[in-house]
């Protein structure tokens, strides 16, 4: 959906979207040097701030930069709101803020001090839809992702994810899971993996190279009120997933996706639109006291 006022949010100030916001010097465009963060908003507030804020800063650890004493929860609350007020966008939003190291040196930083900029975007539907279609998804294998200290960041080096995507279009797919490189599976291009075998919940664990989902932790924490036994530290085989009785997706922004199919596999979705179903009414409370049904 795209929005008559368009404003980008720069350390603090506002920049009109289709003006020049930064410079060729910026390290996140030079060496991917950053990393981004998606959120899903409604009513002008973050959801699960205090999830994505732990993994901001789990990043900056690793990526060794330096976080401002300023990112505390109200901050980054406060500020997506004045950015979603600018913007005009009152219902359900995406919202991105990207963490770059600030400009000096090349490969070598001259300094760890950070910059970041907030971009919002309405999306079409409120809440956590779930989608009455089935994903189609097959194995991406031409390259794999490797399992190291980066593996669970949302870098801005995101090539791997590009050519999964690319792969997606050319093969008329609606997703496809990434293999690493022990060859077991480890996520989707832009989403955490959970399967289903009976009352079984499993998704590879975070030692397998996928990215540390925020959603993906909110689902495990919900799994075991809803009957489910969690499975989140054994590899998954690329074989196994044709044994499972449901596979889903899971995402900040989307909040869980089914799959149909994968290659000649065909899956239900009853457990997955059970759990949809309690993810929105956790996420949304306040919707649900009106009779909101997800």
């Amino acid at each position: 959906m795209q929005n008559k006022r368009n404003y980008i949010w720069l350390n603090g100030d506002f920049m009109r979207a289709d003006m020049p916001v930064i410079g060729a010097g910026n390290r996140a465009f030079a060496y991917g040097d950053g990393f981004f963060e998606s959120i899903h908003a409604y009513g002008t507030e973050g959801k699960h701030l205090d999830l994505h804020l732990n993994r901001m800063l789990n990043s900056m650890r690793i990526l060794e930069m330096t976080p401002p004493p300023f990112l505390t929860l109200h901050f980054l609350s406060n500020e997506i709101k004045r950015t979603l007020n600018k913007n005009r966008i009152f219902g359900s939003a995406r919202v991105r803020i990207n963490v770059y190291r600030n400009e000096g040196g090349l490969y070598a930083p001259t300094n760890d001090e950070i910059g970041m900029t907030i971009q919002t975007d309405a999306l079409e539907q409120d809440f956590y839809p779930y989608n009455s279609k089935g994903l189609v998804v097959d194995l991406y294998t031409d390259t794999r992702k490797p399992i190291n200290i980066l593996s669970p960041i949302k870098s801005c080096n995101a090539l791997l994810y590009v050519l999964a995507s690319k792969y997606m279009q050319q093969n008329n797919l609606d997703d496809c899971i990434l293999i690493n490189d022990q060859n077991r599976v480890a996520e989707a291009t832009s989403s955490n993996l959970f399967a289903l075998k009976g009352n079984n919940l499993i998704t590879p664990p975070i030692s397998e190279g996928c990215v540390s989902g925020v959603m993906r932790s909110v689902v495990i924490k919900l799994a075991p009120k809803l009957g489910l036994k969690l499975t989140d530290n054994q590899p998954i085989e690329p074989s196994d997933l044709l044994n499972m009785d449901e596979l889903f997706l899971t995402n900040t922004v989307k909040g869980i996706e089914w799959i149909v199919g994968l290659r000649t596999k065909r899956y239900f979705g009853v457990i997955s639109k059970r759990i949809n179903y309690e993810l929105n009414k956790l996420t949304f409370p306040d919707q649900f006291k009106d009779g909101f049904s997800g």
